[in-house]
């Protein structure tokens, strides 16, 4: 699909070649049918944008484009509804194998710490391992793939070690790594990670109770090994293993959600029951249009 003229107009006015007034008008929203997963010139409909009304803002997807006569484009700026962001930012999070977690030192610090004492309550973000491993676990065990991460968790981890002592944490996953895979916002526009859609989940940790079953434990080691080849190395239990680990998972409570530049994408907060009640194939009843996070591409995936 090419760029609107709407699209158009406003990347030259980034680029400052378009000296001319643009404002906001709300018009209809998409259905289901015709919502365009992928790469597209997208609106933001979560704040309120120029001229128009706030509660306008919220409720339709597209903006025109409009000359200081005051006489509108004929074409516009379409964005998704947040269900697609929702559907996008599940599988940013299957495709995905990494993210920066942060988490929160202990104040006070335990005895014996080696960790300076001026860091005492303030946070810390950290490069780690996760895979999207729900789905592939037993009844029982896990809830079909409602987008909760599997850590795999070092003991001796600084991660894990403040969210033993009670911090909460948050888990940031992009897409920037795409970028030469992408094509440009408008025609002239610069390759841009800004413009690629990030992530960030905020929950807590939750161990997998033991004994763990021989079932889960195995559909676990093969996952995340899986997306991990040199994760077996610090498995559980493993006989001459560096360090001690133990799996867990990631309960997400709010999500936050950047689908690229604002004005094109959405940006905020997502509905968390839809976040959950997302799988692979389809969703749960009464969740979304029933679509499912293979439903959707990101920005230069090809089919």
């Amino acid at each position: 699909m090419g760029p609107s003229a709407a699209g158009l107009a406003y990347g030259l006015l980034l680029l400052g070649a378009l000296p001319q007034l643009i404002t906001a008008t709300p018009v209809a929203s998409l259905n289901a049918d015709s919502e365009i997963p992928g790469q597209v010139l997208l609106g933001e409909s979560q704040i309120p944008l120029p001229n128009t009304p706030p509660q306008a803002a919220v409720e339709h997807d597209a903006v025109f484009v409009e000359s200081e006569s005051g006489e509108a484009a004929e074409e516009s700026i379409l964005a998704p509804s947040w269900w697609v962001s929702t559907l996008m930012a599940r599988r940013l999070l299957a495709l995905s194998t990494s993210g920066v977690v942060s988490t929160v030192f202990p104040d006070p610090l335990p005895p014996k710490s080696h960790t300076p004492a001026e860091v005492a309550g303030q946070s810390i973000s950290l490069k780690e391992y996760y895979a999207d491993c729900d789905e592939a676990l037993p009844t029982g065990t896990g809830n079909g793939g409602d987008g909760s991460p599997t850590f795999l968790a070092l003991y001796v981890a600084t991660t894990f070690r403040n969210t033993a002592a009670g911090s909460n944490l948050s888990l940031s996953i992009d897409w920037w790594d795409h970028l030469n895979n992408t094509k440009p916002v408008f025609p002239g526009f610069p390759l841009s990670p800004a413009g690629l859609p990030r992530v960030t989940l905020f929950g807590y940790i939750e161990p997998f109770e033991k004994p763990i079953p021989k079932e889960t434990e195995s559909a676990l080691r093969s996952c995340y090994t899986r997306a991990h080849p040199d994760a077996q190395v610090w498995l559980p239990g493993r006989p001459g293993s560096p360090h001690g680990s133990f799996w867990a998972k990631m309960v997400v409570t709010q999500v936050y959600w950047i689908g690229g530049f604002g004005g094109f994408q959405q940006i905020g907060w997502m509905n968390v029951t839809e976040w959950n009640g997302i799988r692979r194939w389809g969703s749960l009843a009464g969740v979304g249009d029933g679509r499912g996070w293979e439903d959707v591409r990101l920005p230069g995936e090809t089919e």
